[in-house]
């Protein structure tokens, strides 16, 4: 792109755009998909006349066809996203060109009308579309873009109750995909046949035979990531359903992982709006105008005063442009300070875009467990009642088999509440930004504070779920009282704290359990200690654990990188305390480990 922009080339630039756009949809950031299609076609003047383009920089020699379908594109992102109208309206566009003549096919255009319908509710004029792409002649000799219009078919029929029909229609879908060994991620989106067969069987109450069609279709999808959520959501909720809440919660559990994984991508890559870019690009480009303006204005009245000092029987003249001028520049400097200030509300406007997202990411999330809660408590509501009857009636047996099942509805609700409350958790944990305001803090008092609640808090969970309840370790802690308070976001560096000390605890557990084993003498120990040096503030957690090995030593600050068993770590931990220290309070974060003899992370802080 940097090559491109300095040659003024457009068309590379339209290129490249694209290609990124499809990168940013197959790994599943659709926000960076639609601002990279939408400057793909800001580069695209379809008049086939060299004019300047959106961008106000380069010129544009492509041609309408091009714009059409960069467009289309933009369509298909905008439903994969969700915003069902945005789709449309792109779809529309794009199918308004194909009808007049500027293409020799409607039949992408018109799948992608028809699938945004569906999934928007507005099933009226649905089997035209799809009628319009199954017949179209381009269409017929190109098997992937007829294979998905199959797909989509057979979920307009699924929505409408034709069941039968539906599932003849996955079958014909199948067979185009043998025929012409066509892959998972074709041209015209994602070919997974076993979703809609699972969705098929869910509405014959098949839960069982959906669930294997789920498992079968997320060894197929591989990476594509928004695909997997979608069906790893679904297995989670026919888990439920058939009673196996421990399969449920393993699916809940990488739904979130992957999800946690997705949001950490899209924090990495965020940017402005494609509009808000273009906005402020506008705004700059007035200031540079106005800045411009100001220096011309100092040059003239410079000028001004020399022309005074040689012709002196102008210096009225010189006198009145001088304080023309001078209200000028106030002016300018007004004007100035008011389009900054719309930069910075644009800015704003940006922020509470993503707030509001997040807020209903969270509303959606819990809404499935709360459902859980409140069906079996109106059920047990029902079963009080019986059980007041039978007891009145003097039918102990029954009463005891009623007060059974209430027992059961109550665990079940307090399994669906913990449930709720570990997504709120998980969800205000990930969600947390490090924008905190840097507080004069007492280190000292935050690590011996954080050491004691981590230590206890691992404890009372080894208590519930250890039968033995054997989880013990010896804590020391040596903390250099010169230390004044330093200037920290305590919340930031106390989540630093809480994973490091955890890391600590579970390596000095893991080897305690080998140690019980081979029947060989181990206190397992961790340390937390503090000095001040120099200008610097040196924080180190130690324990005596089996350390780190060194060829897996490099890795250990990437993200998802974990040492753990599945399911026991996410991975995230030492890579978001790594970010804490480094770029959030300038400092630095090392590790120092011998295999078998334990392990030192130390946190350098300016003091």
């Amino acid at each position: 792109m940097k090559k491109y922009k300095l040659n003024n080339d457009s068309t590379g630039l339209t290129d490249c755009c694209y290609v990124l756009g499809s990168f940013y949809r197959t790994t599943g950031l659709l926000d960076q998909a639609i601002y990279n299609m939408k400057k793909s076609v800001s580069y695209i003047n379809f008049n086939g006349q060299k004019e300047v383009a959106a961008s106000g920089i380069f010129t544009n020699p492509l041609q309408k066809s091009i714009w059409v379908s960069n467009s289309s594109v933009l369509g298909i992102y905008y439903l994969q996203k969700g915003a069902y109208n945005e789709s449309l309206k792109y779809s529309n566009i794009t199918f308004n060109e194909f009808k007049n003549g500027n293409s020799k096919t409607v039949g992408t255009a018109a799948t992608n009308i028809a699938h945004a319908k569906i999934l928007a509710g507005q099933l009226d004029s649905v089997s035209y579309f799809l009628n319009l792409a199954l017949t179209d002649k381009v269409n017929q000799k190109q098997p992937d873009f007829l294979a998905f219009a199959l797909q989509i078919k057979a979920l307009n029929k699924i929505e409408t109750g034709a069941l039968e029909e539906a599932e003849m229609v996955v079958k014909q879908c199948w067979k185009l995909i043998g025929d012409n060994n066509i892959q998972v991620f074709a041209r015209p989106g994602t070919m997974a046949p076993d979703y809609y067969l699972a969705l098929i069987r869910i509405k014959q109450n098949r839960i069982n035979d959906a669930i294997e069609l789920l498992k079968k279709d997320i060894v197929r999808l591989k990476n594509l990531r928004l695909d997997i959520l979608k069906d790893y959501k679904m297995l989670a909720t026919l888990y439920e359903q058939t009673g196996n809440y421990a399969k449920a919660n393993d699916a809940h559990k990488t739904f979130i992982s992957l999800q946690d994984s997705l949001q950490v991508d899209q924090n990495k890559y965020r940017s402005l709006s494609f509009e808000t870019e273009q906005e402020m690009n506008e705004k700059e480009l007035s200031i540079n105008k106005l800045q411009s303006a100001n220096k011309i204005s100092t040059l003239t009245k410079n000028f001004t005063f020399g022309i005074a000092a040689l012709f002196l029987l102008l210096a009225g003249v010189v006198y009145y442009r001088y304080k023309s001028k001078q209200k000028t520049n106030k002016v300018l400097e007004k004007t100035l300070a008011n389009l900054k200030s719309t930069q910075i509300q644009l800015i704003q406007s940006e922020k509470m875009a993503s707030l509001g997202e997040l807020t209903a990411g969270i509303a959606h999330e819990i809404q499935n467990p709360l459902n859980f809660v409140n069906n079996f408590s109106e059920v047990n509501s029902e079963l009080i009642d019986e059980l007041q009857q039978e007891l009145k009636s003097g039918k102990i047996e029954d009463a005891i088999s009623i007060s059974n099942d209430i027992k059961e509805n109550e665990q079940k609700i307090n399994h669906h509440g913990k449930r709720a409350d570990a997504i709120v958790k998980g969800m205000l944990q990930h969600s947390r930004s490090s924008s905190g305001v840097k507080e004069p803090t007492d280190i000292n008092a935050l690590c011996d504070e954080y050491l004691r609640l981590t230590y206890h808090g691992l404890r009372a969970k080894d208590s519930r779920n250890s039968a033995d309840k054997s989880f013990n370790a010896t804590m020391k802690t040596d903390f250099d009282n010169r230390i004044g308070k330093i200037n920290i976001v305590s919340q930031d560096i106390g989540r630093v704290l809480i994973n490091l000390i955890n890391n600590a605890f579970y390596a000095v557990n893991e080897k305690s359990s080998f140690a019980k084993v081979s029947e060989d003498k181990y206190e397992p120990t961790v340390s937390v200690t503090t000095k001040e040096i120099n200008d610097k503030v040196e924080i180190s957690v130690t324990d005596n654990g089996n350390g780190i090995p060194q060829k897996v030593l490099d890795k250990i600050f990437q993200h998802f990188f974990t040492t753990k068993p599945t399911g026991q770590g996410t991975g995230l931990g030492l890579s978001l305390s790594y970010d804490i220290v480094t770029k959030g309070h300038g400092g630095e974060l090392k590790v120092n480990t011998k295999e078998n003899e334990g392990t030192e992370f130390t946190i350098i802080l300016p003091a």
